[in-house]
């Protein structure tokens, strides 16, 4: 399995998205920076949560010329449920046999699903931001993401090419290995992290007299504690935008 870090070049690829319709990196390119959001699946609570933080921060990839695509192992069908339970504004991916993972080195094999990742493309194909997750529940924040795209010049050459990679709908719809769990509904999504907030707080409260150690582990859980509290804020925020459109 192929491996690729900040500073290297990322292979063109075309994925099929939520519609089935083809989804050419090399094209894409074309208008501005990419940022590639890899993703277990629609049934990990954590990659809802990343989902619905991104889309309800989208305005500010937008600002900065940039595509926003999220990508796993989901078929077509799956994944456009999950857009349209999200209200996700950007595209998700199929790589049904995670061959795109696979090649970049984000594979899972235990679970057979992709390494939760996200990567900054700039346009001549170059990979400028790289956070590979080292457990199920550790993502990057936005802000960091966000200040990787800061630091893009304008006027990169683009450099054409055909794609490496290339799924077709119906390899997509067909040859997904995606993982026989149940996919999780928003107000489930919901319960989920308001209960993993309250877990932070007595944990975060627990470790306060373990000294030093406890100190470690407290600042350990501040930060996840600022992850579930942003997931959770943009998951109300989504459900509050689904009661609006009726």
């Amino acid at each position: 399995m192929a491996e690729v870090g900040v500073g290297q070049k990322i292979p063109y690829f075309e994925l099929p998205d939520q519609l089935g319709y083809p989804w050419s990196l090399s094209g894409e390119l074309e208008l501005g920076p990419v940022v590639l959001v890899f993703y277990r699946g629609d049934w990990c609570a954590y990659c809802n949560g990343q989902l619905a933080s991104y889309a309800r921060r989208f305005e500010e990839f937008e600002e900065r010329w940039t595509e926003v695509a999220g990508v796993s192992v989901d078929p077509p069908e799956t994944n456009a449920r999950m857009v349209g339970k999200l209200l996700i504004p950007f595209p998700l991916l199929s790589d049904p046999r995670g061959d795109l993972m696979k090649h970049l080195g984000l594979w899972d094999a235990e679970e057979g699903v992709a390494v939760p990742s996200v990567m900054v493309v700039d346009r001549s194909g170059e990979i400028r931001y790289l956070y590979s997750s080292s457990d199920f529940a550790d993502r990057p924040d936005e802000e960091g993401v966000l200040a990787a795209l800061k630091g893009i010049p304008a006027g990169i050459e683009r450099i054409t090419g055909e794609p490496e990679i290339l799924v077709t709908a119906r390899e997509a719809r067909e040859d997904s290995v995606r993982p026989d769990k149940p996919q999780i509904a928003l107000d489930q999504l919901l319960t989920y992290f308001r209960g993993a907030f309250s877990a932070t707080i007595v944990l975060a409260g627990r470790f306060g007299g373990w000294g030093r150690s406890g100190r470690n582990a407290f600042k350990e859980t501040n930060g996840y504690q600022t992850l579930v509290r942003a997931y959770r804020k943009a998951l109300e925020e989504t459900a509050a935008l689904r009661r609006e459109a009726g």
